[in-house]
This record gives structure tokens, sequence and C-alpha cells, in this order.
């Protein structure tokens, strides 16, 4: 009966979390509907608490890739679909490399796959401000060049172009990005790991009857969420490298305390009340952001923390 108590909120707002909205154009005298869908973001819709907005996340060197569901309408001619991709340090765009063709009625994925530069040289400070793009379709006539900026008269034929810019109110998948270095990313990953622990945790810690190996528990999570503020505040701060390291920290004691009800006997209905919150927790932060990433999240768990029963303070925070 209490673990379908726990479970029934978090299926709730799983449903929540799951439901994101694709980037819909409204139809040309082309198509149908074209429909973009942003995918290889380390996360999508994340709130950076250094650069101080909402943005799509990747990691430098890696590679995001721009799709287009494109649905032709009914008027009977060859569509030769091309893309172009420019970020705002890029002076032209970068093309797919061979049309994609569609008849009357017909569907096809366009994909622009671009890889992100490395944070060396020119580049070496594009961690440091969100960025700005613009991505076009072109319909076109076979080896032809679109020089004509991008509009659509409506006609039923080519040429024509369709649109989308980042915007920050235009649905996630047209976020602007923010490209990361190694250590915000392993930050990112280990904040969100450890986060998904704290909260699985402090809802078995919690209750009236915790389970044996609660104590210890207990103060191996204040540890991890005081590890946690600290790697929030240098990473507020642009102090990535110690982020990244208490970040660690906060991880490694942050499976400690799951440990301890393991391996002292938490028992059976604590284990699957772990594994529930835990999967839980995983799969929302997936897909809506870290859902303690927050300061006030992370004190708050701390308060809770020193309230459970059995809780013995834990000892001088880790040194990095």
């Amino acid at each position: 009966m209490q673990n379908r108590k726990f479970l029934i909120p978090i299926l709730a707002v799983l449903l929540v979390g799951v439901v994101a909205p694709l980037s819909v154009q409204r139809a040309h005298g082309d198509d149908q509907s074209a429909t973009l869908n942003v995918t290889g973001v380390l996360a999508k819709g994340y709130y950076d608490q250094y650069l101080g907005g909402t943005f799509n996340v990747i990691q430098a060197g890696n590679t995001i890739n721009f799709n287009v569901f494109f649905t032709a309408n009914y008027i009977a001619f060859q569509r030769n679909l091309t893309m172009g991709i420019k970020f705002d340090w890029m002076q032209n765009y970068q093309n797919t490399t061979s049309p994609v063709t569609v008849l009357a009625y017909g569907t096809a994925t366009v994909t622009l796959a671009f890889q992100i530069p490395q944070l060396s040289g020119a580049s070496a400070n594009l961690n440091q401000a969100p960025h700005s793009w613009t991505l076009e379709m072109w319909d076109m006539a076979l080896a032809s060049t679109w020089t004509n900026g991008c509009s659509d008269s409506g006609y039923v034929r080519a040429p024509a172009c369709i649109q989308w810019n980042s915007c920050d109110y235009c649905g996630i998948n047209q976020y602007r990005i923010a490209v990361y270095s190694s250590q915000q990313a392993t930050y990112y990953n280990n904040m969100l790991q450890a986060s998904a622990i704290i909260g699985a945790l402090s809802a078995v810690l919690g209750g009236t009857n915790p389970p044996a190996g609660s104590s210890a528990a207990a103060a191996d999570m204040a540890q991890a969420t005081t590890q946690a503020l600290l790697a929030q505040n240098a990473y507020r701060t642009g102090d990535f490298n110690t982020a990244q390291s208490d970040s660690q920290n906060a991880l490694n004691d942050a499976n400690a305390a799951q440990s301890s009800l393991g391996t002292i006997g938490g028992g059976t209905d604590a284990a699957i009340m772990t594994n529930i919150w835990l999967t839980g927790a995983a799969v929302i932060m997936g897909g809506i952001g870290a859902l303690l990433l927050g300061f006030g999240g992370f004190k708050y768990m701390r308060g809770k923390t020193r309230s459970m029963p059995n809780y013995t303070p834990p000892t001088s925070a880790k040194s990095s």
C-alpha cells in the first residue's frame, strides 16, 4: 500500500515531464508541415546557473542533429530538399551534402549533423556565453544554390524556403545552445545522479519507520547535499574545475548513503521504494532537467535530512 502511495505522484510527474512539444512551422507552398526536432544534446531546456538562462546543452566536440520531418502537400511535383545551419560564431551556412527528394503526399526526414568545435583557438571561449542559430530548409532545382534570403511566396512550386531561429519562447527544440567543456558536462552528469539518489533516499529515510542503516545513510546524504551546494556555488562563479570535483564528492557520498541501506539491511520494502524513486527521479530529470539542482532544492534536502530520525551530523566537508 505504501509503495502505491509513492508511485502515483511519480507517474503523474513523469507524464508532465515526458511531453516535449516539437517545433512545427506553418504550411508553405510545397508542404503540408515541417517539424523540427533537435537531438544529440546533453540536455534540453536546462537552466544554466552560470549563464543565467535556459538552453539546450551540448558538449564541445560532440555532434548536434537538426532533424526536420517534412510532409509534402498534394501538388504533383518533385521537391528537392537541402538544409543549412549557421551559429552566431559562423559567417556562412554549413549545408547538407545531398538533396532529399519528396513527391506529392510524400514524407521524409532531412537531417543536418553539425559538430560543435572544441574549446581551443578561436573557439576557446564558446562556453562563456549562449549561442543563437538559424536553420533553413531550401526547396529548389537540383545542383542549385540558394541566394535569395529565406522567403516563401506561397506558390505551389519551388523555389521555397523554411526558416527556424533560436528562440527562448518557441519550444524546447528552439532554445539557444550552451556549449559545455568536459568539466561542465561531468558536473552536470554528477549532479543529475546525485540529486536523483538524494531524492530517492529522502522518501525512504524520512518515513516514520526508517529502515536499518538509516543513521549512516542520513549522515552520508547530509554530506552529499553539502558537497552539492559547494559544487553549485563553484559552478555559478565559473570555477568549473572545482565544480566538477565537488560534484564528484556529492555523487560519491550519495552512493555511500544508498549503499548503507543495502549493506546494513535496509529490507525488502526499503529496497523497493528506493528503486521506485530512483527510477522515477532519473527519468524525470532526464526529460525536464535536474529536479533538485536548484540551490533552494538542495538547501531543502539538507534541512529535511537533519530532521530525520536517527540523524547523525556528518564530518567536515572533504577536500577536493
